[in-house]
């Protein structure tokens, strides 16, 4: 059985709106944005025969965690890792191949979408695209090489989004990319071990 769990940083989502940074209809509109980017991954791992120890509610999304990940092969991994942001895109071409005006709510979810596709095909673990890059490494390196790359190649990347975290937090008042960043710094600072 899976159970829920609830992030208690979850609540602090609920200040954006305070803020004056999101109203309650753009958190709605991101979650499902992101509540279907994580129905891909979980289509896509039981397509692949695992099923879900439990599903995380975190401020920015959902997170479901596989019961069984070792014994889900790199392949696998690559091809579940690639599904979310895949239904990312693939919302971004159907909004695009509508033939309907550009109403507020489907600009938001083609902004929200292409947003989550961007945010996580980055190769910064425990984004999609660090598990593309670490699975793909772990098919020619052994696994202590793989996290060393892939902890360098976070580093270097978080460096290179200082710049756009400062003018988004300073000169357009947003938050938003500075809560990413602080959360990927804090992870990789105290991930240990494999993902």
């Amino acid at each position: 059985m899976t159970t829920l769990k609830f992030h208690p940083t979850t609540l602090l989502i609920l200040l954006l709106p305070g803020l004056g940074i999101l109203s309650l209809w753009e958190i709605g509109i991101l979650w499902i944005a992101a509540a279907l980017h994580e129905a891909g991954h979980m289509v896509a791992y039981r397509i692949c025969g695992s099923g879900f120890e439990s599903i995380h509610i975190l401020p920015f999304g959902l997170c479901a965690l596989p019961k069984d990940p070792q014994k889900v092969s790199p392949n696998s991994e690559i091809f579940c890792a690639a599904a979310g942001p895949t239904v990312n895109l693939l919302i971004c071409a159907v909004l695009l191949a509508l033939p309907i005006g550009p109403s507020k709510t489907v600009l938001y979810l083609l902004y929200c979408n292409g947003a989550l596709f961007t945010i996580n095909i980055l190769p910064i673990l425990p984004l999609d695209g660090g598990r593309l890059l670490y699975f793909s490494l772990t098919k020619r390196f052994d696994l202590q090489l793989c996290e060393t790359i892939c902890r360098r190649s976070a580093w270097i990347l978080l460096c290179l989004m200082l710049y756009p975290l400062c003018i988004s937090l300073f000169g357009d008042k947003n938050p938003s990319i500075a809560m990413i960043w602080g959360y990927l710094a804090l992870h990789n600072l105290l991930r240990r071990g494999s993902i």
